[in-house]
Order: structure tokens, then sequence, then C-alpha cells
């Protein structure tokens, strides 16, 4: 099961027509971990969710929260 985040990604990289080795080329990822990502096989690094954002043209904002769902801090 993917993540409701690299699902809005994969989406989003399908609605650009990008394949996953054009998106890869762009991150400067390999296929492979794109493909990964998206299949679920993978936990990505909140780097590589940054640059994978960028390159799709969404803002990418990380938060911590709490167990009870309150910001941390």
């Amino acid at each position: 099961m993917t993540h409701p985040l690299i699902e809005q990604m994969t989406l989003a990289r399908k609605a650009a027509h990008m394949t996953q080795a054009e998106l890869a080329e762009r991150a400067g990822l390999s296929r492979m971990t794109v493909q990964r990502l998206e299949s679920g096989g993978l936990d990505p690094r909140l780097s590589t969710l940054s640059e994978m954002a960028r390159v799709l043209g969404l803002e990418f904002h990380a938060a911590v929260r709490n167990e009870d769902g309150a910001a941390a801090g």
C-alpha cells in the first residue's frame, strides 16, 4: 500500500505526461527508485520527496505531530 502523498505525486507525474524515467532523471534518482516508491516498496527520504515535488511543480511541507495529532513543539 502506498502513502497518499506518493499517490498524489504519481497522479501529478501522469498528468504531466512524464514517465518514471523522466521524473527520475530530472530529480537525480534512478528509475528503479521512482518505481519502488510508487509501488510502495520503498520508504523515501524527505529529501527525495522534496526533490520529486520540485520537479513535479508541487509544494512539499513536512510537519512533525504528536500521536494525538497536535503539532509538536
